[in-house]
């Protein structure tokens, strides 16, 4: 009986993460369409209104854009994340249209990999906390 409740949690533990990165990858591609499509530059980072100050990811969904217009260099300029959000998308919803093509767990072993690689190398955890805040400075810096 152990064993099954076990096996559920384990299914369900994976269910969930599908299902909720699917959800954000979603509704993440439909906010690129209509920003894309939305000729005004305002913002709606709430860190922003509220504190006058940029948060480390503003300008992430620009840097996206100008990846998507072609430019690397404006897309890095407005804010590196921008890269790094692109190739984690691609790289999310390549590993999900497989999986649920193949019917394998590509992505739940990758998603378990990468958290215990970051729970047990510390360096590593603290390299990526480290450039997160580098660019909130130079977000900060550069008036973004």
């Amino acid at each position: 009986m152990s064993t099954i409740i076990e096996l559920l949690k384990t299914i369900s533990a994976k269910n969930k993460l599908y299902f909720t990165t699917g959800i954000v990858c979603f509704f993440g591609l439909i906010w690129l369409y209509i920003d894309y499509h939305s000729p005004t530059g305002t913002t709606l980072c709430p860190i922003k209104h509220v504190t006058g100050y940029p948060c480390p990811s503003c300008g992430t969904t620009r840097s996206v854009k100008s990846l998507l217009d072609g430019d690397l260099m404006q897309a890095i300029m407005i804010n590196p994340l921008g890269l790094l959000v692109s190739m984690l998308a691609i790289g999310i919803i390549m590993l999900m249209l497989i999986d649920l093509l193949l019917r394998k767990d590509y992505f739940f072993r990758a998603y378990r990999w990468i958290e215990h690689t970051l729970q047990t190398q510390r360096l590593l955890s603290i390299i990526l906390i480290l450039f997160i805040l580098l660019n909130w400075i130079w977000n900060i810096k550069k008036g973004l």
